[in-house]
């Protein structure tokens, strides 16, 4: 059965096929939560259940309906996917153009949206490099309105899937909502997003919510075993890692992203251990590296489960629950000469520096104010302890 390529989430798969089983489905739906727990897959096989040939109803994932719509190919279902005109992603597409200089920008941002779209039909829980520039813009919601308000040619329904519904800007959001005010015959729409809160609230109250909480560290480990031939041991590991997101936990195994480890551990060698040069020269390339693709945030998130792993040791020196249980040694001898107090002041302004990067805060400036921060912070508060308790008291001299 097809609903079976979804991982976890089994109450919110029963109540959507209840609703298409009854005929009771509703012409808009928002799957909310963190990303890479499937909203795009559960979205995709919802359109599957309400075009199949045996239904409506649980679909049999082999139809050609069910392989043109889990294909992204199907002319009744629609996937927007917010767009720039970046370079597309490597992937199933294939590498970006060689001749991007000589197309138009439109022509540019549909590649990419091409890109993107390919590497969710390869696989639905496929983390998607958005960038900041990427956007669904008023033609992208425009365009979609059109191609919705024909009958479909082929299924029972239109479906449209807006991932990432939360990058709509204003203009976009409000000709989203005239759609959702007054749907065209038999469209659905089905919203993914991680933060509902950017949404205007009339988009919020004319969809019905379907919250998917993260995925148990058991459902992500299945899953990497069974689909993706991890070894065991080895699932277990990027599973512990993932957070309750397989598409994490698939992104930490590609080469991409363990390059991305390796760097978050270089930076903190050099923030305790580089001489400053170094540290300025590997803040500088880091920042280069973010021009072209935007890493930085992701190296701070390997750097914030650093610093976990370092609190765990400096708490318990308990090493089977690392994050990096292959780097316990060198975290160990780091863990050694910080407090608990040193690691939650290095996560604070780990966490500051993060939320100033999503704003728009300069790079290079934001990641040379961190890791400076996090160098006079080593050992500070054990020191001040240390000296605390080394200083003699002052006791005044007895009366006489």
């Amino acid at each position: 059965m097809a609903f079976d390529r979804i991982i976890g989430h089994d109450r919110q798969r029963q109540r959507l096929m209840d609703a298409v089983t009854q005929n009771r489905l509703a012409h808009g739906y928002l799957f909310c939560g963190p990303p890479g727990v499937g909203a795009e897959a559960l979205a995709i096989e919802l359109a599957c259940a309400v075009n199949c040939e045996s239904g409506p109803g649980e679909p049999c994932g082999t139809c050609r309906h069910c392989r043109r719509i889990r294909a992204l190919q199907h002319p009744d279902v629609h996937l927007l996917v917010p767009a720039s005109s970046a370079p597309p992603p490597e992937g199933p597409a294939g590498p970006p153009s060689r001749n991007r200089e000589s197309q138009g920008r439109g022509n540019a941002r549909e590649e990419r949206r091409q890109g993107l779209s390919a590497l969710l039909a390869d696989d639905p829980y496929a983390a998607l490099p958005l960038g900041k520039n990427d956007i669904l813009s008023v033609d992208d919601i425009r365009s979609l309105r059109r191609d919705a308000s024909v009958k479909p040619y082929e299924g029972r329904k239109k479906v449209a899937v807006i991932v990432a519904a939360d990058r709509m800007n204003t203009a976009s959001a409000n000709a989203l909502l005239k759609t959702l005010e007054e749907p065209p015959g038999t469209l659905m729409l089905i919203l993914t997003a991680t933060r509902s809160q950017r949404l205007l609230p009339t988009i919020l109250s004319r969809c019905q919510p379907v919250s998917l909480p993260r995925l148990s560290e058991a459902d992500v480990k299945a899953a990497l075993t069974d689909r993706y031939d991890v070894q065991p041991d080895e699932a277990e590991l990027f599973a512990r890692r993932s957070e309750g997101r397989l598409a994490e936990a698939l992104s930490a195994m590609s080469e991409g992203g363990l390059r991305l480890r390796d760097e978050a551990f270089a930076l903190l060698e050099c923030i305790h251990d580089a001489p400053p040069l170094r540290l300025f020269e590997q803040v500088e390339s880091l920042a280069a590296s973010h021009r072209e693709e935007p890493v930085v945030e992701k190296i701070l998130d390997h750097l914030l489960e650093l610093y976990r792993d370092l609190f765990i040791l400096s708490a318990t020196g308990d090493s089977s629950i690392l994050s990096s249980p292959e780097r316990q040694v060198p975290l160990r001898a780091l863990a050694s000469g910080m407090s608990v107090l040193d690691v939650e002041q290095g996560v604070a302004a780990i966490e500051e520096a993060r939320r100033g990067i999503a704003l728009n805060a300069h790079v290079q400036l934001a990641l040379l104010v961190l890791v400076l921060r996090l160098r006079l912070n080593r050992g500070s508060a054990g020191s001040r302890e240390t000296h605390s308790r080394a200083a003699p008291s002052h006791t005044p001299p007895a009366a006489d």
